[in-house]
């Protein structure tokens, strides 16, 4: 299921109108945010099932269900809401240190990862994809800190070049990632699942960016929603996934966008 994410931009949504807005322009699926509970000192929870199911109603493209990390009961909420994957994610509330078994669940679920062996862990335990590890300052994401993992990613994969069995036995230590797998990561400079960016998204430019540091595609934040003409800066930024190393052709589409 994940894999037809691949080249392309996956939006962030709260509600089914916007969910139809992301489908018409051409996004290969929609994540439904968090709700923000200001009852509760803003914590932010997984969505109301009520709009996941709305959602998963009013569209066709694949829905991702947002949950708190670690969350067991959430993600079993999710999955009998039928969503498409399920998205572990640090940006919402936490509630455990480490992450649900994955392999435990019925659909697809993504990891957010912070570096090489983060990526390594999160595959092992049964993620179906990868995306940046999500930061916020002054609840604010930041393009910055994504820009900083898939740079830190991709200089790791580097830095193995070259190294022996021994060597790479060695970086991974307890990790147990077969190293046939990770020889192939090395030479391919890719991940056997998807790996995706997200953080801070949400012009055409920061999409080349990202997609320019090997991101197999992005999440759009909800926070384009909030631009003059959401419509547009969504084709905008599906035509940069497309030409981000085009700039003849991506400069089309930055125009007013």
């Amino acid at each position: 299921m994940t894999n037809e994410f691949k080249g392309g931009l996956i939006v962030g949504v709260e509600n089914s109108d916007q969910a139809k807005v992301a489908e018409r322009v051409g996004a290969r699926g929609v994540v439904v945010v968090g709700t923000v509970n200001a009852a509760f000192a803003n914590m932010t929870t997984t969505a109301d099932p009520a709009v996941v199911r709305d959602i998963l109603g009013s569209v066709l493209v694949p829905v991702i269900g947002r949950i708190r990390l670690g969350h067991i009961i959430e993600a079993k909420v999710m999955e009998a809401c039928h969503v498409d994957s399920i998205d572990e994610h640090e940006g919402l509330t936490q509630a455990a240190d480490e992450g649900i078994e994955k392999f435990s669940s019925n659909i697809p679920i993504i990891a957010g990862v912070q570096d090489l062996k983060d990526s390594l862990k999160a595959i092992l335990q049964g993620a179906s994809m990868l995306r940046t590890h999500f930061k916020l300052k002054e609840d604010k994401p930041l393009i910055g800190e994504t820009v900083k993992v898939l740079t830190k990613i991709a200089d790791e994969i580097e830095g193995l070049n070259g190294k022996t069995d021994a060597e790479l036995t060695t970086y991974l230590g307890g990790i147990k990632y077969p190293l046939a797998g990770l020889k192939n990561i090395i030479k391919t400079k890719k991940f056997p699942v998807p790996l995706f960016a997200e953080g801070g998204i949400i012009l055409p430019t920061d999409v080349a960016m990202v997609m320019g540091l090997n991101a197999d595609g992005c999440i759009a934040s909800s926070l384009i929603f909030k631009v003059a003409d959401p419509k547009r800066r969504i084709h905008s930024m599906i035509k940069a996934v497309q030409y981000y190393n085009n700039p003849a052709k991506l400069i089309n589409y930055l125009e007013d966008s």
